[in-house]
């Protein structure tokens, strides 16, 4: 009867399905197996490069390194890492005290000996490195040093017996620091420094902070008074680190 052989009608046999299922099944446990063994395998080239360039670092001081972009893999066999970004709270460069560094490094070679392609960085000048640079590559008055009342920076000193604050503006000229004089307060009494003859006050202006003891190639491009000393901006392309 058409019934009776429409029930004992055969299905497809479930095997084909199963084995289907088994390859896919293995297929994405090998790829996931792959891919996890790349993520380590990166993060291991990762953390090896971070500690590599931080000892690099050392002679100038403990700093953090974060290779930052994914993979390191592809970035370390194209010769450049993408990013580099660098922090340490203290630094010394050339004899000079830095604090709070924060420097982003872009397109930096594996190769050492060429130059590093873009910086982008900031850090603190604390106030005694900037008498001791101020006396070393300037005419710093006598017995005047810089300090910083409410964020502003000031030359502080004494004449005939009274305190002697001088304000100062400073401004960034390429690889130099030049400051000047912008109001004169002795005791408790202001003074117009417009109105002082140009032989009192040349001492005090116009003074440049020579800074060419920086790496090759960065640039001054801010700088700020702050209560810790100045905090300088820094750009440069072609960057070479002694």
């Amino acid at each position: 009867m058409t019934t009776a052989r429409t029930l004992e009608y055969p299905h497809e046999p479930p095997r084909r399905r199963t084995r289907r299922t088994t390859l896919i099944v293995t297929a994405v446990i090998v790829v996931a197996t792959l891919l996890v063994g790349f993520i380590a395998a990166d993060r291991v080239v990762d953390f090896t490069t971070e500690q590599k360039i931080a000892a690099s670092l050392e002679p100038y001081g403990d700093a953090d390194v974060n290779v930052e972009g994914f993979p390191v893999l592809t970035q370390m066999a194209g010769g450049t890492l993408d990013t580099v970004h660098v922090t340490a709270d203290r630094a010394q460069y050339e004899n000079v005290d830095f604090t709070d560094v924060d420097a982003k490094l872009f397109d930096v070679p594996v190769d050492t000996s060429r130059p590093i392609g873009t910086v982008e960085a900031s850090a603190v000048i604390p106030l005694s490195t900037i008498d001791s640079l101020a006396t070393e590559h300037a005419s710093l008055p006598e017995g005047m040093a810089f300090t910083t009342v409410d964020g502003g920076l000031y030359l502080q000193g004494s004449l005939l017996g009274q305190d002697l604050l001088i304000g100062i503006e400073s401004k960034a000229e390429s690889r130099r620091a030049v400051v000047n004089a912008t109001s004169i307060r002795l005791g408790s009494a202001e003074v117009d420094i417009d109105s002082l003859p140009s032989f009192l006050t040349s001492s005090i202006s116009d003074i440049v902070i020579d800074l060419d003891f920086l790496p090759v190639g960065l640039e001054l491009t801010d700088i700020e008074a702050t209560d810790a000393g100045l905090e300088i901006s820094l750009h440069g392309t072609g960057v070479s680190v002694k």
